[in-house]
């Protein structure tokens, strides 16, 4: 018998996941992908032609099949051989060509269709799914998988401009600035250098920190019984940050203890008290996002730069709102000690927050749609949609589907880390084992390795 699945969302997550369900299917399979501009593998973060925008984790991290780790290196050293020179941080814009080149290489002639469209429902049935297209016409599958992303910027929202959509100003002596100081603020820092910007870039986030800088290191072995799981955030960080100074002391380097947790994070997530999750949101997510979440060097060697010269300027506070007045934007900063917000006036503003601020339930899209049906629910932080342990989707009344998954960014609340291609491809794995077996949950365990 032949399945269809079809996948809502054609970026990195949805090319990854065909990819795999080709790869690791038993042939009688075809997959609709469902993507509304109709480029596959590019999504938002690999849709950039800018050779400055690198990836910030090592190219041999980035096959898009975990049984074969050098699968990328291989194909990169074959089409762009002068980009293996220049050390392990490549362009992100090519990963794309990649994925395409991934998806061709397994996919069976006429097995795969790409289909410019936006997907707005889903609806499980007795044997399949019901996939709803904008164009109000609609899709029979016998699975379906959400690759739509999370937590992304509505179009028009405010006056804050969209890093990875809108125009750089025209104008090289703007000013300009930043809401957020991570990876992507770093990025658009660097779309305005290399247009040759003049201008004062201030940078604001709540903490005022900055990425750390990739360097050399060896991650430490840790096994799940070495981790206190079910312990209180408070306990957690402790332990946490006595591990690094031991290993520190002993000639080691923090980003050892830092890639030794990787593995673990989904299940120490599983295991912290909500409250505790709570608490590391407030309190202590933006101090594990600049460390997990690292510069390559040539980045942080240009930030370094901008910085030392003062145009680029890093801001502590709290950016509460933006208005337009004539020609010019004004933000309200709430700065430390402060009792009431400052106005800062600038002539753009672009959002660089990233996909984790928005928790409020009024979801744009397929998210959205699903919640209003009763076919999903929003887990309580406001990160995402619930998933069980192996991807499927939780409905309402807490049941979980064996015919609707997700992955990728959208499963950021039930896994944290699930953003990254390792986290992604370890989900599509998953997720087409199950489909292989019929829905059911895989004899090789969950993802997030429960026990």
């Amino acid at each position: 018998m032949t399945h269809h699945i079809v996948i809502a969302g054609g970026g990195a997550s949805g090319a990854i996941m065909a990819a795999n369900l080709f790869r690791l299917g038993d042939g009688a399979l075809r997959v609709t992908l469902v993507e509304a501009s109709g480029e596959i593998g590019k999504g938002l973060a690999y849709s950039t032609t800018n050779p400055s925008h690198l990836f910030n984790v090592r190219s041999a991290q980035l096959s898009a099949f975990s049984g074969t780790p050098d699968h990328f290196d291989r194909w990169l050293a074959i089409h762009h051989p002068d980009l293996t020179r220049n050390g392990p941080f490549v362009p992100r814009g090519i990963y794309g060509e990649y994925l395409e080149a991934a998806l061709r290489e397994t996919a069976p002639v006429g097995r795969l269709r790409i289909l410019p469209q936006a997907c707005t429902g889903m609806r499980e049935l007795e044997n399949g799914v019901e996939v709803t297209l904008a164009d109000g016409s609609s899709l029979p599958a016998h699975f379906a998988v959400m690759a739509t992303g999370f937590g992304l910027q509505s179009d028009g929202e405010g006056v804050l401009s969209n890093p990875w959509t809108d125009p750089l100003p025209v104008d090289k002596d703007a000013r300009v600035l930043i809401v957020g100081t991570g990876l992507t603020m770093v990025d658009t820092v660097l779309s305005l250098l290399d247009q040759g910007h003049r201008g004062k870039i201030v940078a604001v986030s709540r903490r005022g920190l900055l990425p750390q800088r990739h360097a050399l290191h060896r991650p430490l072995q840790l096994s799940t019984a070495d981790i206190p799981l079910g312990a209180s955030i408070h306990y957690l960080s402790r332990w946490l940050t006595d591990l690094v100074r031991t290993h520190v002391r002993g000639g080691g380097d923090w980003r050892d203890v830092m890639d030794g947790m990787r593995p673990h994070i989904q299940t120490v997530w599983k295991n912290l008290p909500m409250e505790s999750r709570q608490r590391f949101l407030r309190h202590a997510a933006a101090f594990w996002d600049v460390h997990r979440h690292r510069m390559p060097p040539a980045q942080a060697e240009r930030i370094d730069e901008v910085l030392a010269s003062g145009q680029l300027e890093i801001v502590k506070g709290r950016f509460i709102s933006a208005t337009r007045h004539g020609e010019r934007l004004f933000a309200d900063i709430l700065r430390p000690g402060w009792d009431e917000p400052g106005p800062f006036k600038a002539d753009i503003i672009y959002d660089c927050r990233g996909v984790r601020r928005r928790g409020d339930q009024d979801l744009p899209g397929l998210a959205g749609a699903l919640v209003e049906t009763g076919a999903a629910r929003l887990v309580r932080l406001g990160l995402g949609l619930e998933f069980d342990r192996a991807c499927a989707l939780v409905n309402r009344e807490g049941e979980a589907s064996s015919r609707i998954f997700g992955i990728g960014p959208v499963t950021l609340g039930t896994f944290w880390e699930s953003i990254a291609v390792p986290d992604i491809r370890e989900q599509a794995r998953l997720i087409a084992e199950r489909i292989a077996s019929g829905g059911r949950l895989a004899a090789r365990g969950s993802l997030a390795r429960l026990p």
